[in-house]
């Protein structure tokens, strides 16, 4: 039972930098992407998604992005502190975000890792 136990782990260990894509420092976007902004109340959490969200071609970690958006025009300031490959697109995430893709977010389509 021991050995098994043993094999799973080893076999878990092995295929974990496979299956977890290490963060990007830099992505060029094609598209529009979806940012989700939450909001902690005393019981609970709230989120709402904004699609169709302009962003700059080139992004990375520590830009300040400026969007605009809404059909009653809304500024926002994200501060990009993460950028996380998902499928053949990204997420981006803030200090708000806390690590986790679950809160405050951008959610890009289609992106590709930038040239340094």
């Amino acid at each position: 039972m021991l050995l098994l136990a043993a094999v799973c782990a080893g076999i878990a260990l092995t295929l974990s930098p496979l299956t977890r894509a290490e963060p990007l420092a830099a992505v060029t976007v094609a598209g529009k992407g979806v940012l989700t902004i939450c909001r902690n109340w005393a019981l609970f959490r709230t989120c709402k998604p904004y699609d169709k969200i302009a962003l700059p071609p080139r992004i990375a970690v520590g830009d300040n992005l400026v969007l605009t958006f809404g059909s009653n025009p809304k500024d926002y300031l994200f501060h990009v502190v993460e950028i996380r490959p998902k499928g053949e697109g990204c997420v981006l995430l803030t200090e708000e975000s806390k690590g986790h893709e679950d809160r405050e977010r951008i959610e890009v389509a289609r992106c590709e890792p930038a040239a340094e």
